[in-house]
């Protein structure tokens, strides 16, 4: 039973990372391009056609169920919009839908089951588009089609290279400390995710809304980005750097404390009935392998937190989009089962260092005080929660003072940061000009 366990887990572990190769391999025509044959027809068109064969190959053989694949190819269709080529746009439905016949045929059963991943086609098709634009584009337009280009691609790529690592975490880390964070979250007197657990199994209209809100990360970070593409001046940190530094560390942190999740440590329970404290023994336990240790912390907490924080200078309706985005990824990352409500605490002080350290110059991070507050404090809680339970287990006063103490204090820290900021240009003009009329009033 182990060896046929192991056995899948090997197989998907290396499907994830040939997938990656081949979907990377997508980018090469269009690199080609700009440094070989630029402002060369013949090899524009060649280069096309290897194009659209990558495209029709990608579409035949990419996994459809591949987690998080069709949120990121959508995000091809995010930056397509904001390029505002209509033809493109017009282009990519037809080309999509004939993508899609590629693989299903006629067979609607196919069809049907699929729907949900349909996402795929149609950022395949967005991309080839994008594609295109570049290998036609004159010498003045080359920078910015192949900036968006590589932004666009950015997102899908990531994705299928994060999937084949996390597939390997099973294989470096065979036991789990996933009883330590079930026993802490149970010190606080429930266990919150068997709790929301069975409010989205009684509201399942709730659970599709948050699942589908859990799954477009790619596109909430585009979203995000392209909002911004050609603006004046910058006032927030560059969101996609952000966002992939928080993915890059927080892989690291993943192998302090290896946890799956309480689905996985109770499959047979979640979310119905939650096994009491009492007899529990807070030793590493066997999760199967090929379930990836990503649950402390939690890193689609720490993204949605920095996409929150990163949007609170624009638009009214923006803010109150990434609001609800980050309610709901509470919501569904404590009812999945995919993590434990201490996995969401610590991530409040790992996105603050991440956030400070682009927000000053790296000379200056050893002062900065968001930033070392925030690194202390994850790392500190980490350690606490491995090696100090004797301390904090069954301390209900201190378990949920140390919690809010985080939350309340990391939350303000991050404000105190922000308003060190340089002001939007819109600001800074009306400054300037009460300014030239109180020198003005004082000369006359």
């Amino acid at each position: 039973m182990e060896t046929r366990k192991s056995q899948n887990g090997d197989n998907k572990l290396w499907r994830d990372w040939r997938t990656a190769l081949s979907f990377s391999s997508f980018y090469y025509p269009v690199s080609s391009f700009r440094i070989n044959a630029a402002r060369k027809p013949v090899a524009a068109w060649v280069l096309t056609t290897v194009l659209a064969a990558e495209t029709v190959f990608m579409a035949l053989r990419v996994r459809l169920d591949f987690p998080f694949l069709a949120p990121a190819l959508l995000g091809a269709v995010v930056v397509q919009i904001r390029t505002r080529r209509c033809f493109e746009l017009l282009a990519t439905v037809p080309l999509a839908a004939g993508l899609a016949l590629v693989r299903f045929g006629l067979h609607l059963r196919l069809l049907r089951e699929n729907a949900a991943h349909l996402g795929v086609f149609l950022g395949l098709a967005s991309l080839f588009f994008m594609g295109v634009a570049v290998l036609r584009s004159r010498p003045n337009e080359l920078p910015e089609r192949i900036g968006a280009f590589g932004v666009a691609m950015a997102a899908p790529v990531f994705v299928i290279i994060t999937a084949a690592v996390l597939s390997g975490t099973g294989h470096a880390h065979p036991v789990t400390l996933d009883r330590v964070l079930y026993a802490f979250d149970g010190s606080l007197g429930f266990q919150p995710s068997f709790l929301l657990g069975r409010l989205l199994a009684r509201w399942a209209w709730l659970g599709g809304l948050a699942k589908v809100s859990y799954e477009q990360v790619p596109v909430a970070v585009l979203i995000l980005y392209t909002s911004r593409m050609g603006a004046p001046e910058r006032t927030r940190p560059n969101v996609l750097l952000v966002i992939g530094a928080a993915s890059l560390v927080g892989y690291l942190l993943y192998a302090l404390l290896p946890a799956a999740g309480p689905l996985y440590l109770f499959p047979s329970r979640f979310p119905n009935s939650a096994p009491p404290l009492a007899g529990l023994a807070l030793l590493p336990v066997a999760v199967a392998a090929d379930i990836p240790r990503n649950a402390m912390p939690s890193l689609h907490m720490a993204w949605a937190v920095l996409l929150w924080w990163n949007a609170r200078r624009s638009a009214f309706w923006v803010r109150a989009g990434y609001g609800l985005y980050l309610a709901l990824t509470v919501l569904f990352t404590l009812g999945s089962g995919e993590h434990y409500l201490i996995d969401l605490v610590v991530a409040l002080p790992f996105a603050l260092a991440v956030q400070a350290a682009f927000l000053v110059p790296i000379r200056e991070m050893p002062r900065s005080w968001p930033f070392c507050a925030g690194t202390l404090a994850t790392l500190a809680w980490l350690g606490f929660l491995r090696f100090a339970a004797p301390v904090w287990l069954g301390s209900f006063v201190l378990d949920w003072s140390l919690v809010a103490v985080t939350v309340v204090g990391l939350v303000t820290l991050e404000r105190q940061a922000s308003w060190k900021l340089p002001a939007p240009e819109k600001e800074r003009r009306a400054v300037r000009s009460s300014q030239e009329l109180e020198a003005a009033s004082v000369r006359l």
